[in-house]
């Protein structure tokens, strides 16, 4: 018995025609990795729609609380905020603004307090940004305004902004992401994750309301009515703002839309953790205990949302599927041709969805720095999920 267990790491067993253990794991594994790049190959086709914006000019306009997340960069948040007000084109007395800030230093603190807007300080230094949102939320009734945007405080928005959300809102949008764009294209590096987050927006926000499924929420640039962002924001639980009201309003079945031409200008994500996420949280176990539910309800979004919680993220598929190949490839190389034509059909998937404009055109060179760049993610890849077997109190896990 203990001789057959032994034998999984013997090659010549795998090779062996009269087990046929090879095979099987080898279609068990196809099939598994097929489901997603299938999903990611849908999307990718439907990316390629022009965008239109379809939201006519309203005959009304709606008041608006806007608020910035501020942690620890309270200049940051001052450019941020000066940029809004000298820009946004908005009449003045329909939107207020309000920032919630926590570890602000004392100098940044008295600009803050000069500015014509409202501070919240949440009453916890250390917090999540769900309870800093909920922080402000409690300070307002619902009937105080029509909607709120959230915004971090690197956000710089375009001057019509509010005007493109209100159009949206007046026709009966309850929930818009706004097109997030990097704004430092000053490296290679920035440009590699500039294009990655445009692929991000193009395939799970874009092609998703192209086929009718609600956009992904992205941390920022984010538009609720007011009245249900106060009923379902202090219901919130977690540390992640987007991904958690990005559930309630699916079990609700609030539609998000995404609109493309409000750009919301931001700095670049840390996609280490992003990379993880599959092994964080449970998500996998509890997209599969609470799929069945959502299917036979007819909540079609939800549904949605938990196959894109099953699937790997896209930087581990790949690394998933040419790993496998190559073994394949060594082992047995008749078996291996599938795989790469499985690696071609993943990275069409990303071809279709790869972004337009300046990020576009400097992508060619920066395409040089690709290797370390993935060596970089691999690494940061494998000290997150040593951090997560081992945790090690940070400073920073509270970061908005």
């Amino acid at each position: 018995m203990n001789t057959n267990l032994f034998n999984i790491f013997n090659p010549d067993w795998w090779l062996n025609e009269n087990n046929n253990a090879l095979q099987m794991t080898d279609a068990i594994l196809f099939l598994l990795l097929l489901i997603p790049v299938i999903y990611l190959l849908i999307y990718g086709l439907a990316s390629l729609s022009k965008y239109k914006d379809p939201y006519p000019q309203a005959e009304e306009r709606h008041k608006f609380l806007i608020l910035f997340t501020v942690l620890r960069n309270g200049q940051e948040a001052i450019n941020s905020i000066n940029h809004f007000l000298n820009t946004q084109m908005y009449p003045e007395e329909l939107y207020d603004i309000a920032v919630v800030a926590t570890q602000v230093n004392e100098e940044d603190l008295m600009t803050l307090l000069q500015m014509p807007i409202n501070i919240v300080i949440p009453d916890k230094e250390d917090c999540t940004k769900v309870y800093a949102i909920q922080q402000v939320i409690q300070r307002y009734s619902a009937s105080e305004y029509d909607a709120i945007v959230i915004l971090n405080s690197d956000n710089e928005v375009v001057p019509n902004m509010l005007e493109l959300l209100n159009n949206a809102y007046y026709s009966g949008c309850d929930s818009i992401q706004s097109h997030r764009l990097v704004k430092d294209l000053s490296t290679s590096t920035a440009i590699l994750n500039a294009a990655s987050d445009e692929i991000n927006n193009r395939i799970f926000r874009k092609a998703h309301t192209t086929l009718g499924f609600s956009s992904a929420l992205d941390g920022s640039g984010m538009m609720f009515d007011f009245e249900m962002a106060h009923r379902v924001i202090p219901r919130l639980k977690g540390d992640d703002f987007a991904r958690a009201m990005e559930l309630e309003l699916l079990k609700e079945n609030i539609f998000t839309e995404y609109l493309d031409d409000t750009i919301c200008f931001c700095n670049p994500k840390n996609d280490s953790k992003q990379d993880l996420r599959i092994y964080q949280s449970g998500r996998i176990l509890k997209a599969l205990l609470h799929f069945p539910y959502a299917f036979f309800h007819g909540q079609w979004d939800l549904c949605e949302k938990y196959i894109q919680w099953i699937i790997p993220p896209r930087f581990l598929l790949s690394l998933y599927i040419i790993t496998i190949a190559t073994t394949i490839s060594i082992l047995y190389w008749p078996l291996c041709i599938k795989w790469w034509v499985l690696f071609i059909a993943l990275i069409s998937s990303f071809l279709l969805a790869l972004p337009e404009g300046e990020i576009n055109k400097r992508l060619v060179g920066a395409i040089w720095s690709l290797p370390g760049y993935t060596f970089k993610r691999i690494l940061a890849a494998l000290k997150s999920l040593i951090d997560k077997v081992r945790p090690i109190k940070s400073d920073n896990s509270t970061k908005y």
